[in-house]
This record gives C-alpha cells, sequence and structure tokens, in this order.
C-alpha cells in the first residue's frame, strides 16, 4: 500500500517544485505526473521489502491425483477438472480363476485384481461429477460401482468404507466432496491404481442463483429422436454382432435420457412437474391436405432389444422424414412408444409429474411453425370442410387420431403403475383455432372441445387435460377483415367441463431495448435490458400491455401507439399481455363492435392457468422477441428485433427470474414451464453434431442444458469474500465463469486478480462495504461551470516501452482442460516485448483470445486526468463513467479537499463481460458392448466344434458356455478378440473339388477385415481360408487372391474349394462367413456330448441350441464313380495323414453302402467291401457311401445308368 500512499504523495510535491511541467518532445508532462511516476517508484520499492509481491494463482495441474498427508483441496467454482487426493482405500482383491485346455490339455492359472478406494474431490459442497478420466482417457461409468458424496454438513459415511473399517470408525468426510469406487477391475490398467481426474460442477449459491430457486417445471425436448426418452440402451444392428448405441452417446454409459434427468435434478433440485413433448408430422400448411404421422430417420434399420413402433405402424409404414443437402435426416424421429412409457416412468422414479405433450412438427417446405396450418378461405363453408378433413376421424391420419393415441398412450402409462398429471390437446394451432366457417363458428375450437371428452373417457377423471393455447391466441381475437368484430374463440373450449387449467405458451415482448443512451427505455432511467427493475415493470406493462407499435416504421423510430378501450374501458381485452385482466374478468364479444348483453361461458377466475412454456433466447436483448429462435434449415429462423445476434445467458437468466418471480406471485397462476429442457445430457449434446445436427442451435437457444449450472462472477466474489469475512457489495456485477479453482489457502486480494484482470472489475470502499463495479456504470457528464479553473489537466504516463505482444495461460475447456495460451500483438509497440500472464480460468479459444486483446489494448493505454470540481462533483464515484467534450473516461480516484472533490479518470477499459460461456469438450461416448453373435461350425475333423464370438463394439472378453440345458452351463472357450464374420454379397456356384476353382469368385462383406492376397502355394499350406454357411452345411474354401471393391466388401478368386473334407456348395447372398484364422477355436467336447442338443452361450448374450454331429468326422465320400460295361467302379478316400502312404481305417471301415434307384425308388440296398459291382438290371441309377467305423454312413454319391 506505500506505492498508492507515495504516489498520491508525489503527485502533491510534483505539482509544487513544477506547477508547468517540463516539455518533452513537444509533449507538456506536469509536474503532478513526473512527481506520481517518482512516488510510485518509491512506493513500489517499500511495498517489495515490507511484502513478498503480489501475484494471483497460477494455471496448474490440479488434474494429477495424488495421496500427500495435509494436502490441500482446491475450492471449485463451475466447472473444473481436478485429480484430488485419494483418502481411503481397501486392500487388492485377488482373483483367481483356473482353466483347462480339454481332454488332456494344459491346465493354467490366471489372476485378476480389483480395489475399492476413496478420492477426496474438492471442498463442498458440489452440485455433480460429470466426466471421469482414467490415464487421460474417459472412463466408462457403466462398467463401475462408484457413489459421489456432494460434500454436505450433513453427509453420513459410505456403507463400504464402514463395512470394512467397523462400525463407528468411518469418517463422514463433511463439507468434502468425495467419490467411493466400490471393486474397481484393474485389469485394464495394467493390474494398478489408474491416474483419476473428475470433471466437477459446483453450480453457485449466491443470490443470483435464485433461477434454482424459481424453475420448478420445465418442457422436454427435442420432441424428436426414435428412441431419445428411452431409458434402455437401444442398439441399431447394422451387422451380425456389430452394433451402434442409438440413444446412448455419453461416458456414462447409461441411457442420455437417464443422465439428462439426473442432470435437470442436480442443476433444478425444485422442478417438480415436466411437459414430456411427443411430436409426429405435419406434411402441409393447408389444413385440407395436411396429414399428421409419425415419422423415422431411415428405413434401413433394425434395432435391439426392441424394434421402432408408434400406433401399431411399423418402421416401413412410417412417415420418411425429409433429408438434408448431406442425406441426413432434418428431425429426429417420433419417439416409440416404448421409449415415451419409458421416459414417464423414468421421470415418475424422479419425483416429477409428467404432462404429456402431442407436439407438431412440420415437415413441409421451409420448415414452418405448426401456427401457419390453417384453411385457405376464412369464413366459409369450405374452411369447415378443410378443417373436418384435417380433423379427421380416430384412426388415419388426421388431428383426432393424433391426439387419441397419445390418450391411449398415457392410459398404457397408469396401467403400468406411472399414470401422468396432465394431458395436452396440442399446442399453439392459432391458424386453425381462428378459423370460422359461414356461419362465425369456429369449427377448430368445437373438435377441440370434443376431443377434450373423447380424451377424459380414454384417461380417467384424475388427469387434468387441456390445450396449451399461443400468448396471442388464448383471449380476444380482432378480425383484420374491415368488421369491428371482437371475438372470443377459445372460451367454449376453456369453459368446458372437461378441460382443468388454461393453458398458454406465453412469449410476449419483456423489452425494447436499443444502442445507446437515448432510446426511451434509457432515458426513463433503466440500466441495462436486464435490468431487474426493467425486466418486472415489463412483465405486466410495455409493449403489447400498455402500448404497441402500428407499423415497422413506428417500431425503428420508436413511436408507440397506447393501448386503450375508448368504447367500453376494458383495456384487458385489446391487451394480449393483461392475462390477469383477462382471467378475472367475464368475457363480452362485440359484433360490429357492439358490446353484447351477454357474457361468454367464460367464469371470471374460475380455473387456474398454466404457462405451459415460457422461456427466453440466450442471446442479447432476447426479451424484444422471446417468442423467436435461430435454426438456419427453418424460414421462421430469427434473432429478436435490434440484437447483435450475440451470445447472451448472462441475459436469459435473469430474464427467467424476472419472469417466473412475477407469474409465481400471481393467484392466478398455479404453474409455470420453463422451455426447454432437453432429454439429451450436456455437453455431448450440443458438441456431438455429427450425431446431433442441432447442436448449433444451443448458442443462441431457450435451452437451460449447461446453463443453469453457470455460476456467475458475483457469486464467486461473494462466495470468496464470505470466507474471507470481508463484507461485499457485488450487485454491480455480471458476467459467467466457465471454471475457477483455488488451490489450498489464499488470501482474498490473491483469490481476485484473475478475476479482476478476466472481467475487468473495480472495487471501491463505501461505509465499510467492499463494492465492485464493472461494466456499463452511471454516467456523468461534466459541466464545465463546476470545474475549479485550471484544474482540468491530461497527462501522459512515462513510458519508455510499450508492448508489443501478450501472452496469456489459460485452462481451455475445449480441450480436456489442459493448459492453453492465447495471444495478442500490436504494431503500437516493442515486438520484443512481451507480458505474460497467467489465468486459472476456465475459457474457450474465443474468449481466450478477446480477453489477450483487450489486456494488450489497456497496457498501451498512457493518457489520463485529472480535475477538480465543485459541491455537484460529489456525485462522482469511483467506478462511474465522465463525459468530457464527448470523450467517456472512467473515474479511478475521489479525493475530498474541503467542499473540492478531486476526481481522477483513465481511459474506458473495452472488451465486453463474459456474459457466456463455451460448453467443455463433448468427449467420447462410452462404449455399449455389443450382444455377441457366436458361430458354432460343424465341418471338419476334430474332437469338437470350431466355434467364434464377434461383437462390436468388443468388450474386454467374452466367455462362451455350452451344456446340457441352460442352468448346468460350463465355460468353454474365453475369446480375447473378435473374428472376422461377415455374409456373401453375390450367390456362389458350386465348384471342383481337388483343384482351382477359376469359374467362381467369392463376393462376401466382412467388417473389420485386413484381407490379402497370396501365393498359391501359401494357400495350399492353409492360408487364406474361409467358412461358406450352405443349406444344411458349410464349406471351407481357400483363395490366393483378395480385392477390396468396396467399403468392407471383398471379391476372393483363385479359389480352391471343398477343403478339410468339406464338399463344395451352392450359397446365396446373405448366407454367413467366417475367416479361418487363429481367432477361431476348435471346443473339445467329451464324447457323450456328441449327438447331443447343448445349450450354447456367449456371456449374457441369448443362448440358443445347437447339435455337434462330428460331421468332419463322416467317411468321405467316393471319388471317380464310373460305368464300365457291366459294372460300376469307385475309388475309396480317406483323411490325409502326412508320412503315411497307406489310408488310415480309423474312420472308414472299408464297407461300402450300394442303394440300386429306379427314379427315387430304392430297388435294392446291398453292402461289400469291394470298390466295384455288377450292374443291376432295371435300375436306371445307383449311389455308393462309405460306412465309418462308429457306423455313420458318409455323404452319397450317385450315377445315372442312362444310356448315354
Amino acid at each position: 500500500m506505500a506505492e498508492i500512499a507515495l504516489t498520491q504523495a508525489g503527485a502533491a510535491l510534483g505539482s509544487t517544485l513544477l506547477p508547468n511541467g517540463l516539455s518533452i518532445l513537444g509533449q507538456t508532462i506536469s509536474g503532478a505526473a513526473i512527481g506520481r511516476f517518482a512516488g510510485s517508484l518509491a512506493g513500489r520499492a517499500i511495498d517489495a521489502s515490507l511484502a513478498p509481491p503480489l501475484e494471483g494463482p497460477r494455471v496448474k495441474s490440479l488434474h494429477v491425483m495424488e495421496s500427500r498427508e495435509g494436502a490441500g483441496l482446491p475450492t471449485v467454482y463451475g466447472r473444473y477438472r481436478v485429480g484430488g487426493q485419494v483418502i481411503w482405500a481397501s486392500r487388492f482383491r485377488e482373483k483367481r480363476e483356473e482353466r483347462s485346455g480339454g481332454k488332456g490339455g494344459p491346465r493354467y492359472t490366471e489372476y485378476s485384481y480389483t480395489v475399492s478406494f476413496a478420492v477426496a474431490l474438492c471442498e463442498g459442497p458440489i452440485t455433480r461429477v460429470d466426466r471421469i478420466w482414467a490415464n487421460n482417457e474417459p472412463l466408462a461409468l457403466n462398467d463401475v460401482t462408484w457413489r459421489l458424496y456432494q460434500g454436505h454438513e450433513d453427509q453420513v459415511p459410505d456403507p463400504l468404507i464402514e463395512a470394512i473399517e467397523g462400525s463407528g470408525q468411518a469418517p463422514a468426510y463433511r463439507g468434502v466432496a468425495y467419490i467411493v469406487f466400490e471393486d474397481l477391475p484393474l485389469e485394464a490398467f495394467g493390474n494398478r491404481l489408474p491416474q483419476l481426474s473428475f470433471e466437477v460442477v459446483r453450480a453457485g449459491e449466491g443470490h443470483v442463483s435464485t433461477l434454482r430457486d424459481v424453475v420448478r417445471g420445465v418442457n422436454i425436448i427435442p420432441a424428436s429422436g426414435e428412441f431419445v426418452y428411452g431409458t434402455q440402451v437401444v442398439r441399431e444392428r447394422r451387422f451380425p454382432g456389430i452394433e451402434r448405441a442409438l440413444n446412448m452417446n455419453n461416458g456414462d454409459g447409461r441411457s442420455d435420457f437417464s443422465v439428462s434427468v439426473d442432470q435437470l435434478k442436480a442443476d433444478l433440485p425444485r422442478v417438480s412437474t415436466a411437459a414430456l413433448t411427443v411430436a409426429w408430422f405435419g406434411t402441409d400448411t393447408r389444413a385440407g391436405v395436411c396429414q399428421l404421422k409419425p415419422g423415422v430417420e431411415t428405413y434401413e434399420r433394425g434395432t435391439v432389444p426392441y424394434a421402432w413402433q408408434v400406433d401399431g405402424i411399423v418402421r416401413g409404414a412410417a412417415h420418411l422424414i425429409s433429408k438434408d443437402e448431406n442425406g441426413n435426416a432434418v428431425y429426429g424421429g417420433t419417439p416409440a412408444d416404448t421409449c415415451v412409457l419409458e421416459g414417464i416412468a423414468a421421470l415418475h422414479a424422479a419425483g416429477i409429474a409428467v404432462t404429456l405433450s402431442p407436439f407438431i412438427l412440420m415437415d413441409s417446405a421451409g420448415f414452418p411453425w405448426r401456427g401457419r396450418i390453417t384453411a385457405e378461405a376464412d369464413g366459409t363453408s369450405a374452411a369447415r370442410a378443410e378443417i373436418e378433413a384435417l380433423v379427421g376421424l380416430d384412426g388415419g391420419f388426421g388431428f383426432r387420431h393424433f391426439i387419441l393415441h397419445h390418450a391411449r398412450l398415457a392410459q398404457r402409462a397408469a396401467e403400468q403403475g406411472t399414470p401422468i398429471e396432465s394431458f395436452l390437446l396440442g399446442s399453439e394451432l392459432v391458424g386453425l383455432t381462428r378459423v370460422r366457417d359461414n356461419q362465425g363458428r369456429f369449427p377448430f375450437v368445437e373438435a377441440l372441445v370434443d376431443l377434450a371428452q373423447e380424451v377424459r373417457e380414454i384417461v380417467g377423471p384424475a388427469v387434468k387435460i387441456s390445450y396449451a393455447a399461443d400468448w396471442t391466441e388464448y383471449g380476444a381475437y380482432v378480425p383484420q377483415d374491415g368488421s369491428s368484430d371482437v371475438l372470443f374463440p377459445l372460451d367454449a373450449l376453456w369453459a368446458s367441463p372437461h378441460i382443468d387449467f388454461v393453458g398458454v405458451d406465453w412469449y410476449p415482448p419483456a423489452g425494447d431495448w436499443r444502442d445507446g443512451d437515448g432510446h426511451l427505455d434509457a432515458i426513463a432511467g433503466y440500466q441495462d435490458a436486464d435490468d431487474a427493475a426493467y425486466l418486472v415493470a415489463n412483465m405486466a406493462g410495455g409493449e403489447g400491455y400498455d402500448w404497441y407499435y402500428a407499423n415497422t416504421s413506428d417500431r425503428d423510430n420508436q413511436v408507440r401507439t397506447p393501448i386503450i378501450d375508448t368504447g367500453y374501458g376494458e383495456h384487458w381485452v385489446f391487451r394480449p399481455k393483461d392475462l390477469i385482466g383477462w382471467w378475472q374478468n367475464a368475457h363480452f364479444e362485440r359484433p360490429d363492435g357492439a358490446r353484447a348483453p351477454v357474457s361468454t361461458a367464460w367464469v371470471p377466475a374460475s380455473k387456474p392457468v398454466r404457462l405451459i412454456e415460457i422461456g427466453f433466447p440466450a442471446v442479447d436483448r432476447g426479451g424484444n422477441g422471446p417468442n423467436v429462435f435461430y435454426d438456419p434449415k427453418s424460414s421462421e429462423s430469427a434473432f429478436p428485433p435490434y440484437s447483435h445476434g450475440q451470445r447472451d445467458d448472462l441475459y436469459q437468466r435473469r430474464a427467467l427470474e424476472a419472469a417466473l418471480g412475477f407469474w409465481q406471485a400471481q393467484g392466478c397462476v398455479e404453474q409455470a414451464l420453463v422451455w426447454a429442457w432437453d432429454g439429451r445430457p450436456f455437453p455431448y449434446w450440443p458438441n456431438l453434431t455429427p450425431i446431433w445436427s442441432d447442436g448449433p442451435n444451443w448458442q443462441y437457444g431457450h435451452w437451460l442444458n449447461g446453463r443453469t449450472g453457470l455460476i456467475s462472477l458475483d457469486e464467486i466474489v461473494e462466495d470468496l469474500a464470505r470466507r474471507a469475512g470481508v463484507s461485499v457489495d457485488t450487485s454491480a456485477l455480471a458476467g459467467f465463469v466457465d471454471g475457477y479453482a483455488l488451490e489450498g489457502v489464499s488470501d482474498l486480494r490473491t483469490a481476485l486478480a484473475p478475476l479482476e484482470a478476466a472481467f475487468a472489475i473495480q472495487a471501491i470502499e463505501r461505509d465499510g462495504i467492499l463494492t465492485f463495479r464493472q461494466g456499463r456504470t452511471r454516467l456523468q457528464i461534466l459541466d464545465l461551470s463546476e470545474v475549479v479553473e485550471g484544474s482540468l489537466q491530461f497527462e501522459r504516463q512515462l513510458l519508455d516501452k510499450r508492448p508489443g505482444r501478450l501472452v496469456v495461460t489459460y485452462i481451455n475447456g475445449e480441450g480436456g482442460y489442459d493448459a492453453s495460451t492465447a495471444e495478442a500483438r500490436s504494431d503500437k509497440g516493442d515486438r520484443d516485448y512481451t507480458i505474460r500472464l497467467s489465468l486459472p480460468v476456465v475459457l474457450g479459444g474465443a474468449r481466450a483470445r478477446d480477453l489477450a486483446g483487450r489486456l494488450l489494448s489497456e497496457a498501451l493505454l498512457s493518457e489520463n486526468g485529472q480535475v477538480s470540481l465543485g459541491p455537484a462533483g460529489l456525485k462522482c464515484e469511483p467506478g462511474d463513467r465522465l463525459q468530457i467534450d464527448g470523450v467517456v473516461w472512467s473515474i479511478d480516484t475521489v479525493r475530498d479537499v474541503g467542499l473540492r472533490r478531486d476526481v481522477g479518470f483513465v481511459p474506458m477499459r473495452g472488451g465486453d463481460i463474459l456474459r457466456a460461456v463455451e460448453p467443455p469438450s463433448g468427449g467420447e461416448s462410452a462404449q455399449v458392448r455389443a450382444e455377441p453373435e457366436m458361430v458354432v461350425i460343424d465341418a471338419v475333423p476334430g474332437e469338437g466344434p470350431f466355434v467364434g464370438v464377434t461383437a462390436r463394439p468388443w468388450g474386454r472378453r467374452i466367455r462362451v458356455f455350452a451344456g446340457p440345458d441352460v442352468s448346468n452351463l460350463s465355460e468353454r472357450a474365453v475369446f480375447d478378440a473378435p473374428i472376422a464374420m461377415g455374409q456373401l454379397v453375390a450367390p456362389l456356384q458350386g465348384g471342383p473339388i481337388g483343384r482351382w476353382d477359376k469359374a467362381n469368385d467369392l463376393v462376401v462383406e466382412v467388417p473389420g477385415a485386413d484381407l490379402s492376397s497370396v501365393t498359391r502355394l501359401a494357400a495350399l499350406a492353409g492360408a487364406n481360408r474361409m467358412f461358406v454357411e450352405g443349406h444344411d452345411r458349410w464349406e471351407l474354401i481357400a483363395f490366393s487372391h483378395a480385392e477390396l471393391i468396396g467399403e468392407n466388401v471383398w471379391r476372393l478368386s483363385d479359389l480352391l474349394r471343398g477343403q478339410s473334407g468339406t464338399r463344395s456348395l451352392v450359397a446365396m447372398p446373405g448366407a454367413r462367413v467366417v475367416l479361418a484364422d487363429s481367432r477361431l477355436q476348435q471346443v473339445v467336447l467329451e464324447d457323450q456330448e456328441v449327438g447331443l442338443n447343448l445349450t450354447w452361450r456367449a456371456n449374457d448374450a441369448a443362448p440358443f441350441v445347437f447339435t455337434y454331429e462330428a460331421r468332419g468326422n463322416l467317411p468321405l465320400p467316393v471319388a471317380h464313380v464310373r460305368r464300365d460295361r457291366n459294372k460300376i467302379s469307385w475309388t475309396r478316400r480317406g483323411r490325409d495323414v502326412s508320412d503315411n502312404w497307406l489310408l488310415p481305417d480309423a474312420v472308414n471301415t472299408g464297407n461300402y453302402l450300394i442303394e440300386w434307384l429306379d427314379g427315387d425308388t430304392i430297388l435294392q440296398a446291398s453292402e461289400t467291401q469291394q470298390a466295384h459291382i455288377p450292374i443291376q438290371n432295371g435300375a436306371n441309377g445307383v449311389r455308393i457311401a462309405q460306412r465309418g467305423a462308429d457306423g455313420r454312413i458318409g455323404p452319397w454319391v450317385s450315377i445315372s445308368l442312362n444310356a448315354p
């Protein structure tokens, strides 16, 4: 502090000794400036001698796991990656498995190890842990048993630790966030404890965190996605054993919806109700031709454990959703009925009441809003006909069937023990509800009234029913047809005995903010678009309440027309934002402008209101148009009026707090559901754009995911000050922090240093309270009449060098939380002079570059000034903006001297406040193991079948079991790698045995195979062999030439057929093929198991029955059968035994069976040991087979006896 004191003293001394300053290089340097510079140098020397130089926390790796006694724990804010400290561990558990190689084979023993341990992460409480890395690779949490303790002061000991250490001997680690792993398998980590790190999320707990308190209901989207709400992981089976998880794209290994619901409960713990949106697709905006259909993304998809089906419609009969220019579906498909039921059950289990919301997405030109569906000729009988065509009957693809199907789905949910709380008859169909027929009636409203009764009959009295009207639709309708009519089309629906509440999607304007200080709302005294007072004033005031814009020109020029009912004084009739006035008054229609003597069927205040949707886009000035959204593919895409299209998460949060706080205080509103929470988990969505093409829309959209878990700057400063015991006022601070961490104990000044640099904040002391200022502050315009004569001075600092480069080291949230650098350069400085800053703040790359540019610009500023003001200057405070001759400065210091206030000012600090954060990198999804596909081949000689298993993704190890039944299985083989299995692509014809087949090619699709050509000699020696499955047997074929002709498609040629005693066969496309390499294993069976129906199973896959008949051990077919005058002769065949010129007799007995044929009729059968026999008279054919030593008969070989 000596530097500050001596700087001021030096300035005073310099003014006395050099009142006129010095002229250097044409610039006048004041005596005060020279004195201030000298004083600062002296003060800095004193400071350095009394205390170490101030240095804030530096960027260092906090994600290295340790186990050090006395080590401190970090304090985490926002989202940060930490390693933590191992605070407890069990002994290693050894598992021993003995294996046998089969009959007479060697026995061997395998060992595996597990360990249980606990890791302290940081000070608590935290919100959740999103991701875990092991040895810097994502850890698949579906394979791990783990428990998180958030660090609350009332947490209890972990039961595992207590079970091992003894009752009462396990600490609860209160106030410490820690995680317990139970029996973590160590095989994948080299049988040692892996280096773990954790992505910790800690949401704010200060006054800005009221969003966590006021959000009590949400809409769950995206409404589309074939299995998006499923809790079972649904896998697309692309090939036998090759699967891809469709609704598991996260590191947990659970379904996306399961993870998202957990995040919802963690980020917004007070949410107790949710509207589950389920979309069908509208095909046209013309009501008369529009159909509403469930849609699919592709017809070519097979899934397990269940297939897509909606309302009994299978995939091939559904609406095929349109494709974009890249061939991808523009929407996800309609959620399958099964997955909707699973989603309802998941929300029910989480303690969230479900509103089922049937939703219409338009799959037509421009992808418009559903509110565009309308009839072509309002006020005609044709209009009624169009509406009736759209509504249709219960069946087909009309609106009635669309609604009633979902009602029946709700009924099924109730039968399963998970009833919904309420049901919506659609939403925002303003283009239909305001269509009149030739008698002035509203046919679609009449249909809604009828549907309410039909739905009631299905779902019963316990479910509440309503319709979600657009905010422009729920109340009065003034047709723009030249009449003076004032109508209330939906009152008949609201008054229906089957309607339980008034549903409204609430998106009216919540502001009209413009650039500069000269627009009407700034002149009125409001500070900014997200000024809390401004937002609240616009809930029941402002545009749509007090006034409206008659046209675009009026809007641009802020020419506001008051909303006044000059005829009857019922101003609320014409105010779309006056929901309270509409609710508490009787409604009188005005045909031709004359007020009807009798009110509509609506009874004032008779039913509660639910704001089914309420929300704001995360874009600057989002309240100027909360109803618009950014989606480049849609014709409706737009930013709010006068928005710059800049991300602004802070505005969204403050607007929601104001809106929800206002409406929850109104007696007429019983629920308000925020739009929207996505059923896909953050940050995988929105980052995984190859999977979800709508990810970029998150930047500016209404989504809460990834924003509710944020921590704001004022929350961090408040918490740091609380820990230091300092009273602070942070109400003027704005901005979000991606993540920030302090390692161990730190003083407040050190802890705040990185935040001061990153967010351009200032601190001043006022009445014993440390007050923080930032960004847009009060503007003071200097009145020259108040200036003490001669006191206005501008000074240029003495700078011997200016930096030409500034480098910021930061934590890169987009790159796994590693340290990264961002730099800025300027040609106004010395390129060899570099300033380096280390900020342990999590930032995205773009934000870091912006920050470096702002800090370099500030470092280059050299001019400041001072002025002495009369009593009027007492209103000036540090942090205020001061305008002098049109130039705006920032007041840096004030000093009162009697009735005079001396004010020091510096250039305004540039740059935007970090009002939004970047999502962390999406990371890798956990692998969901495919269900193994097993093949058992009975074709070649041996003591058992050849067995192989394939699965992609592949698990660590797959075990094969077999036995007489499913309850008596024993392990027969263990596979550490998948076999190469595929299918025929083109037909395979029969071919010659014993010579090269040049006429046939083997065209196969084998995913993941790496084939290559070999010499014929290598093929003869056993290389390049493939099993091909025929109708009832397998053939083993060798090939010497392999050519890749497509993705995973090979043409194999130069074939050697019928290897290892197999016979040439004919096979059709789709037949299985298996590469015969070392990954196939021959499973040795006991003698008594040959010929038995054995049950086989790979891991936990579905079992199947296979009978091994030892076909490879059957006698071979005879060869060279020929007719020679009056006899038939042949040549015996036997198994090849090397170094033995004689054929072995282990299989063949030397006996041959002879059958004489007349067509298919057997005339005579005999047995002989001779390799020839006389021709039997009357026969026109004969067939011969060898009999084996075990009595089994080999394949028959036939020859015709008809004369040539």
